[in-house]
């Protein structure tokens, strides 16, 4: 996907006919146009711009594990972003790591359980996850 154009700026000298009155109204317009491209040029993110989180959960194998969720909208899917553990040692996936979850009746996102890996109170583990609203 292409980038947007380098910020142009609206000038008085482009209307040089309005000189008297453009200015007022050339100024909200600039502000907004610059913070406009900023955020479009790589500068929107989940957590700021759209409904959704990402969320660092730590598991040891205990299940279920509730995450709190303080969006309005439910969430519609939990994806995996990384996966470590806990105490930075080096692993072997199992399998693709997926994890099983549900919106329980308490308004919390909860993990029922990891596919990929098997955490336990001596192997835990750090899954990021990005869920989404809808």
């Amino acid at each position: 996907m292409a980038r947007l154009p380098p910020n142009q700026r609206l000038s008085q000298e482009d209307f040089p006919d309005q000189a008297d009155w453009i200015e007022r109204l050339i100024a909200p317009i600039n502000t907004f146009m610059e913070r406009l491209t900023a955020v479009l040029n790589k500068g929107i993110t989940v957590n700021d711009n759209m409904a959704g989180a990402i969320t660092t959960v730590e598991f040891n194998g205990t299940w279920p594990v509730k995450v709190a969720w303080n969006l309005s909208q439910r969430p519609v899917s939990v994806l995996v972003g990384q996966v470590s553990r806990s105490d930075g040692a080096s692993f072997t996936l199992t399998a693709a790591v997926q994890v099983q979850w549900q919106f329980n009746q308490s308004g919390q996102l909860q993990i029922d359980g990891v596919t990929g890996v098997t955490p336990s109170s001596v192997n835990k583990y750090r899954v990021v996850l990005e869920c989404k609203a809808g």
